[in-house]
C-alpha cells in the first residue's frame, strides 16, 4: 500500500514521472557476497547476516519481482553477506510488527519506510543516513537521481532510497462502462453523474475499502482534495499537513461519505485491500483506484476471469488529475557498523540498474531511472502500463497520496473514523476536527 513527486517516460518509452499479501510467516536465507565494484565493500570479511522482512511473499503482485531481486543477490554476491528473510503476510502485519520492534529499538538492519514507518525511525532516531554510502559510490547515486534522492532527504540527510516512481489514475471497467453508456469523467459532478448510471444500470460502482490504511478510498479522497483549485493542490503537496479543517478537505470528506454510502459494495467498510481489488477483477466493481503494479492481477487467471485485461482501461481523475510521486523506499535500521554495510549493499542492489529493471519486468513498477527501458515483449504483454504513463504524462494537476504527506497517526486513524463517517455517526466537519487533533499530537 502503500514518496514525494516526477514522472516517467512516454509513447518512446523514454521514463519520466506504489497491497496485499501471503498465508504465514517463515525464515529464509538467500547469502550473497560483495561486488568487486562495490565502495562498501564487505567480500573479505567473514559473512555477515542481515535480517529483512518483507511482506511481498505469496499472493502479493510483487512476489515474483522479490523473488527475483533476491535470486539474483544471491547469485551475485556469493557468500559475502547472508539475508535472513522474514515472511510476512500483508502490509498491515508488517507496519504492526515494524511500530512494535521500534518502539523496543530492536529494528531489522533493512526497512521498508512505508505507510509512516518512516517517521516513527526518524523520530526515534533509528535510522542510518545514506549520504556517505552515495558519495563513494556516484554510479548507484546517479541510478537514484536527484529528484528520487531530493524526495526521500531531511535537512541535508537521504534517510531512504527509492527503488520506484509512482503514477496512479484509476482503473475502471471497459464493459461495464459502454452498458451503462459512459465514458471516464472529465468533472467531479459528471463522476458521480457516472456512479448513477452505473447503478442504474445494475452495477455497483467503486472498489472502495476502509480497513488496513484505506488505500483506494483514500486515493479518492486525496484526489478530491488535490483537483479542487491551487489550495487543494497545495495541501496534496505539502508534507505532514496538521489542519484538515479546510474548505477543500471537509468537501472532499462530504464527498466521500455519499460514495461510502451509495456507490460501493456492501463489504467496503472494514474491507481490506484484497476484498477491493477482488471486487474489481471480479466485475463487482466498475472502478478501482490503484497503481501499475495491480495491471499483472488483470491476466493472471487465479485473480481475474480469463481475458479480463482486455476489458481494462486507465484514466486520469476527473479535472484531469493524477499522483505522482516517489516511494519512500528502504531505510537501514542496522545497530553495528558492519551490518549497516551490508545493508548498504543489499539496499543498493534492489535500488539499482539491475534491481529496477527486475521491478519494472516482474512487478509492473515504475523504475526512478531513465536507463530502465521496458522490453518490447513486456509491452506487448502489458500495453495498459504504457497506458498508464501516457496518464499521467498527460495530467494537468498532479499531486501526492495522504501516505506520503500524514503523520502516522492519521493513517491509523482512517481505518476508524471512515465508518462512523459512512453510519453518520460523524460529519465531515467532525472527522476533518478530529484529523486535526491527532496531526497536533504528532508535531
Amino acid at each position: 500500500m502503500k514518496r514525494s513527486a516526477a514522472f516517467l517516460l512516454t509513447a518512446a518509452m523514454v521514463v519520466s514521472l506504489a497491497a496485499c499479501g501471503s498465508n504465514g510467516t517463515s525464515d529464509k536465507t538467500a547469502e550473497v557476497s560483495g561486488s568487486t565494484s562495490s565502495k562498501t565493500s564487505v567480500e573479505a570479511k567473514a559473512p555477515v547476516t542481515i535480517k529483512y522482512p518483507t511482506y511481498k511473499v505469496g499472493t502479493h503482485s510483487s512476489a515474483a519481482m522479490e523473488k527475483e531481486q533476491l535470486k539474483k543477490f544471491n547469485d551475485k554476491f556469493g557468500n559475502g553477506i547472508k539475508v535472513q528473510v522474514e515472511e510476512i503476510p500483508s502490509d498491515t502485519a508488517y507496519n504492526d510488527k515494524m511500530k512494535i520492534l521500534a518502539a523496543s529499538g530492536d529494528l531489522p538492519d533493512v526497512v521498508m519506510g512505508k505507510n509512516g514507518i518512516n517517521e516513527i525511525l526518524l523520530k526515534g532516531n533509528l535510522a542510518t543516513p545514506f549520504n556517505d554510502y552515495l558519495d563513494k559510490d556516484t554510479q548507484w547515486k546517479s541510478e537514484i537521481g536527484d529528484e528520487a534522492l531530493a524526495a526521500n532527504t531531511r535537512d541535508g540527510k537521504v534517510w531512504s532510497i527509492s527503488d520506484q516512481k509512482q503514477v496512479i489514475g484509476y482503473f475502471y471497467n471497459k464493459e461495464i462502462f459502454d452498458k451503462a453508456g459512459i465514458k471516464p469523467a472529465e468533472t467531479w459532478d459528471d463522476f458521480f453523474a457516472n456512479c448513477d448510471k452505473l447503478k442504474a444500470a445494475g452495477f455497483t460502482p467503486l472498489a472502495l475499502m476502509t480497513g488496513e490504511n484505506a488505500w483506494t478510498t483514500n486515493l479518492m479522497l486525496s484526489s478530491l482534495v488535490g483537483t479542487n483549485g491551487e489550495a487543494g493542490n497545495k495541501y496534496m503537496n505539502t508534507l505532514h499537513p496538521t489542519n484538515f479543517e479546510t474548505p477543500e478537505v471537509i468537501n472532499a470528506l462530504k464527498k466521500m461519505q455519499i460514495m461510502l454510502q451509495k456507490y460501493t459494495t456492501k463489504d467496503a467498510l472494514g474491507a481490506v485491500y484484497a476484498n477491493a481489488a477482488n471486487n474489481f477483477c471480479q466485475g463487482k466493481a466498475a472502478i478501482i483506484a490503484n497503481g501499475p503494479w495491480m495491471i499483472g492481477d488483470f491476466s493472471d487467471k487465479s485473480k481475474s476471469p480469463e481475458g479480463f485485461d482486455k476489458k481494462v482501461g486507465v484514466a486520469t481523475y476527473p479535472e484531469s488529475g493524477a499522483f505522482c510521486s516517489y516511494e519512500v523506499g528502504y531505510m537501514i535500521g542496522s545497530q553495528t557498523q558492519e551490518a549497516k554495510d551490508a545493508a548498504a549493499e543489499f539496499i543498493k542492489f534492489k535500488t539499482g540498474i539491475e534491481g529496477q529493471s527486475i521491478g519494472l519486468e516482474l512487478g509492473n513498477v515504475l523504475p526512478v531511472s531513465e536507463k530502465v527501458q521496458p522490453s518490447e515483449e513486456f509491452k506487448q504483454k502489458y500495453p495498459l502500463f504504457v497506458e498508464t504513463i501516457e496518464v499521467g504524462n498527460n495530467a494537468k494537476l498532479k499531486y501526492q497520496y495522504f501516505d506520503t504527506l500524514v503523520y502516522p497517526s492519521v493513517t491509523d486513524a482512517w481505518k476508524n473514523l471512515y465508518p462512523e463517517l459512512a453510519f453518520n455517526k460523524l460529519t465531515a466537519e467532525e472527522m476533518a476536527k478530529k484529523l486535526t487533533e491527532i496531526a497536533a499530537k504528532s508535531k
